[in-house]
């Protein structure tokens, strides 16, 4: 009977987000074989190469960050719910730097484009149920999701929580709490423009922001 492995492929992940937030994105397979005491020849036995094992560590970084997106499903009200995924990027960060700091190794198209063969797929369709989400979100909100409505929740939801918090992971500092309030606050500005655009209804003010 094989001996069960005594480093799990989850270890090994952990031990290189540790590695990574301690000697940055250019960490080497023996900095995480320090981080975990395993041997070199047991990552790679798991992981055949290190992009493969930083491309590995970054799925798992967004399907843990995703989760807390997708669990505004159950929130009735749509603005409310944006809202929700919008604060939940400075709390989740906040409550896990190792995994904020790991998402900032790659970009979707970049390992879709460029990344280990056999984890392609996967990054080709990360992001579809948050995206499915997101727009039942911003339809039933709006009534639409055609012309700039889209990109609206965008930038309300993604990418200025995004653009707010991200100093502090490139530098592992912690998010202060008051990052929650602005997030809030900006994304809920923005979320109210097609609404308030000189008193004209969404379809009129998506038609003039073509």
């Amino acid at each position: 009977m094989a001996r069960p492995a005594k480093f799990t492929a989850d270890d090994i992940l952990d031990g290189a987000a540790r590695a990574i937030a301690e000697h940055g994105p250019g960490a080497t397979i023996a900095q995480v074989s320090a981080e975990i005491g395993a041997p070199v020849g047991s990552i790679y036995h798991r992981f055949p190469s290190r992009e493969h094992l930083l491309a590995s560590l970054w799925i798992r970084a967004i399907g843990r960050f995703q989760a807390g997106l997708l669990a505004t499903r159950v929130i009735e009200d749509p603005r409310d719910a944006l809202l929700a995924q919008a604060v939940h990027q400075p709390r989740f960060c906040r409550s896990h730097p190792d995994d904020a700091l790991a998402m900032s190794l790659y970009s979707q198209r970049e390992l879709v484009a460029s990344g280990p063969e056999s984890l392609r797929p996967a990054a080709a369709r990360i992001n579809d149920d948050i995206w499915a989400l997101g727009r039942e979100q911003t339809l039933a909100l709006y009534g639409t999701t055609g012309g700039r409505t889209a990109d609206v929740v965008a930038l309300a939801v993604r990418q200025t929580p995004y653009g707010m918090i991200r100093p502090y992971v490139r530098t592992r500092d912690k998010i202060p709490r008051w990052i929650d309030e602005a997030v809030l606050a900006a994304a809920a500005a923005i979320l109210d423009l097609p609404g308030r655009a000189s008193g004209k209804a969404l379809g009129e003010w998506v038609r003039s922001h073509e």
